[in-house]
């Protein structure tokens, strides 16, 4: 089916082209879409076998393509190039992969404090978290910048935003333009400073309040961005370890995935930071409400977030409460598997609901909705009015720096920790949930969604900070997440490991212990006959989860070709649910 896509798309516009065989499988099937005009421009990233740059380069440029960046990390280069030249692009016998510069995205105030950093460092019974702080970890947010601000220095008033670099088009700085980055470095490394003393009722803070900040600013004032300008981001993180000690890497972006995690430029290149021995922590995306395919949000995470490697972040709901035996999972929040590869995600989640943090005063989020102003009286004991400084914000978005900060705890007390090593002892030690289900009600619409306590929404559970910090388990194997593979025989749903993942190996890091016995269960909503997992469209004889292709047409992906014209990488992974839920 790949194949005919490719064949049915660009191949009209060179119809007296004879291809070699192969090489229409060259082209994403994305970028295999015959609407287009002839003379049509299309931003491209195009990878090519080891060492055939120039060549390539010289090809490319003399069927009329216009180099844009050298994306070295992947074997890679952008281009702007004619449609009409991309089948003799893909042709090439030193190309092995075009794929579309796909758009990636950043995924209203209620008046209370959210309990957020308190809830994961479980300081309603525990303060020794507090010994941490991620002092020397250096910390990589790659997102729409970071604004400076007191909360953001160290003891002698030195500036923790220790470097900053533009990526998007046309700079204008590294500061914050959207207001997502700042609130997101907030939300991991902010330590509090214009909420903490006596005249303060509650301290706004981060999890790790000491860490070192990189801001690598790819998304533009409308939290927008690229697939090049985030992967060159992330090459420079990478470039970047060994100078700032960068350990971890905060990528609340997504878009839809439109390409195995494979064939996926974005994907290769956390990927690699990942190998390069960065923890890489990526927001789920905020789908979870989306039944326009009739899976109930299932199938709705984002990518990057669909790579197996990195830590895959859901957003959970604290209901204002210190303590976590009331919270429950949004409704909002992005359910697996992964669509294409179907790979069990998220892997584990951390609140993300209503969460305050540090505002990037002027910025579009910050102007657009002033309500989402925190009014001092939240957090100040003189109940003044005064707002500004902090903000709030709801989304997947959120939770995932509570899992980067909680990393940055991890390595501060042990930096010979891997990547992998994280993630398992935070999957190990995420709480793990007895109820079945749980009802929210959207604020606006005022619509109830039920959401079920399965391991596509829960993952391994609820992020446990202090339990983290007391694992000393070792590991053989990679931490790769699992596969959901539906056996169309029995009606069953299976999760598949890599033959070298610890998933299984042994009584440590068995599926039952990591993932928990409810979310694995066999009369589970997950497992049993419910709409959303007996003969419906998800699980039953669709194309998309039977017989058929990956590329099938079927309800849970939906009939429309997934646009590759647009210029964004969105913040809603990081696009935010700006009033969050009841």
């Amino acid at each position: 089916m790949r194949k005919l896509i490719a064949t049915l798309g660009f191949g009209l516009y060179s119809a007296l082209t004879i291809l070699p065989l192969g090489a229409q499988g060259r082209l994403a099937p994305d970028l295999a879409r015959p609407n287009r005009a002839h003379g049509q421009l299309v931003d491209v990233i195009v990878q090519y076998r080891s060492g055939a740059f120039l060549p390539v380069h010289s090809r490319i440029t003399a069927r009329g393509g216009n180099w844009k960046r050298h994306l070295e990390m992947i074997g890679a280069a952008v281009y702007s190039v004619p449609v009409n030249a991309l089948d003799l692009i893909a042709a090439d016998p030193d190309v092995t992969l075009i794929s579309p510069d796909r758009p990636v995205h950043a995924t209203t105030f209620s008046g209370s404090a959210d309990y957020g950093w308190m809830t994961v460092l479980d300081l309603s019974s525990n303060t020794a978290a507090l010994a941490l702080d991620g002092t020397g970890i250096g910390v990589a947010v790659i997102d729409s910048g970071i604004t400076p601000s007191a909360d953001f220095q160290g003891a002698k008033g030195q500036s923790r935003i220790v470097y900053q670099q533009n990526f998007v088009p046309n700079p204008t700085g590294a500061n914050d333009q959207y207001g997502h980055g700042t609130h997101v470095a907030g939300i991991l490394g902010g330590n509090g400073s214009d909420s903490t003393g006596p005249q303060y009722s509650y301290t706004i803070r981060g999890t790790a309040p000491n860490v070192d900040l990189l801001d690598l600013r790819v998304l533009d004032q409308n939290g927008e961005s690229t697939d090049s300008t985030a992967i060159a981001a992330i090459e420079a993180a990478i470039q970047l370890k060994s100078r700032y000690n960068v350990r971890v890497i905060n990528l609340s972006l997504g878009r839809p995935i439109s390409v195995s995690y494979k064939d996926d430029p974005l994907c290769q290149a956390v990927e690699q930071a990942w190998k390069a021995g960065i923890v890489v922590v990526v927001a789920a995306g905020n789908g979870g409400r989306d039944n326009s395919s009739g899976t109930n949000g299932y199938g709705t995470i984002t990518a990057p977030a669909n790579d197996p490697y990195v830590i895959t972040v859901g957003a959970m709901n604290t209901m204002d409460t210190l303590t976590r035996t009331d919270d429950k999972i949004t409704s909002y929040n992005s359910k697996g598997p992964s669509a294409i590869d179907h790979v069990v995600k998220p892997d584990l989640v951390a609140p993300g609901n209503r969460i305050l943090s540090l505002a990037a005063v002027g910025s579009y989020l910050a102007t657009t909705y002033p309500a989402n102003d925190v009014p001092k009286s939240v957090y100040h004991k003189g109940n003044s009015p005064v707002t500004g400084t902090y903000f709030q914000l709801s989304g997947t978005s959120m939770a995932a720096p509570m899992v980067s900060g909680a990393a940055a705890l991890m390595l501060q007390k042990d930096p010979t920790l891997t990547p992998d090593l994280v993630k398992a002892r935070l999957m190990k030690t995420a709480s793990k949930f007895v109820q079945p289900y749980s009802v929210a009600t959207d604020p606006v619409t005022s619509i109830r969604y039920t959401s079920y306590y399965d391991i596509f929404t829960i993952g391994a559970g609820y992020l446990d900070v202090q339990a983290a910090l007391a694992n000393t388990e070792t590991l053989t194997g990679s931490t790769l997440s699992p596969e959901a593979v539906y056996d169309q025989s029995t009606g069953t749903v299976l999760i598949v490991g890599a033959t070298s993942a610890a998933w299984g190996n042994s009584a440590a890091w068995g599926n039952s212990v990591v993932w928990g016995t409810n979310a694995l269960a066999a009369n589970s909503a997950a497992w049993g006959n419910s709409a959303a997992w007996g003969n419906s469209a998800a699980w039953g004889s669709s194309a998309a989860w039977g017989n058929g292709t990956p590329y099938g047409l079927s309800a849970i992906w939906g009939n429309q070709p997934v646009s590759d014209t647009g210029t964004t990488v969105d913040s809603e992974a990081a696009a935010v649910a700006i009033n969050g839920e009841d």
